[in-house]
């Protein structure tokens, strides 16, 4: 998940420094008409990526709290930015009100999923907090399975990127965010244990 996130992290970089040399096919040229939204999204994307899958080490929490909180911090306002730049993107996505729908729904969830992870951990519910830092980092590891699934789709339609495309809108986030339902479910017991007066996260 690290190498994964990662290397879409440094693919999402390559935006926005190469900028619209990046862009290309009938997705190219909707980001050409608003090229400041998708550098944004790209942006601030990058570091969500980046810093998610650090945030899920026992060893980091356990002998660095404050810097796992100085990268929560940093990952919030990260993953509630790209969703707020998903949202606008979304409405202006190839495709149409499949893809609307698909993308704007993935960045709706975003910010819903941090939010709540944010407010859980200032109310010290460390247990609800990892729960729902879990499905916001599920959505946002949409990023890499759109990548992995896009070229698979289109193989399957014979080289045919946009009905491709309207699947991986949806594709991309909907098995990430039900693996995350079972993960969590089937690690919920084991994480209530409490620990020096402390529920273990």
């Amino acid at each position: 998940m690290l190498a994964l996130s990662l290397g879409i992290a440094g693919y999402a970089l390559a935006y926005v420094v190469r900028g619209e040399k990046m862009f290309f096919g009938e997705v190219g040229a909707g980001f050409r008409e608003r090229p400041w939204g998708i550098w944004a999204h790209a942006f601030v994307a990058m570091f969500a990526l980046a810093l998610g899958p650090w945030q899920f080490r026992a060893a980091l929490r356990q002998r660095r709290l404050r810097l796992h909180r100085t990268m929560g911090k940093i990952y919030v306002v990260a993953a509630l930015s790209t969703g707020l730049t998903g949202l606008y993107m979304a409405v202006h996505s190839f495709g149409g009100l499949t893809t609307h729908l698909g993308f704007g729904l993935l960045a709706a969830g975003v910010l819903v999923t941090t939010s709540i992870a944010y407010l859980r951990i200032r109310k010290r519910d460390t247990v609800a907090h990892r729960e729902w830092m879990i499905r916001s980092f599920a959505l946002i590891f949409a990023a890499v399975t759109l990548r992995i699934l896009l070229p698979l789709l289109i193989a399957a339609y014979q080289g045919s990127f946009p009905p491709a495309y309207l699947w991986v809108s949806w594709l991309c986030w909907i098995p990430n965010v039900i693996w995350a339902e079972w993960y969590i479910r089937r690690t919920r017991a084991r994480r209530q244990v409490p620990i020096g007066g402390i529920i273990a996260a």
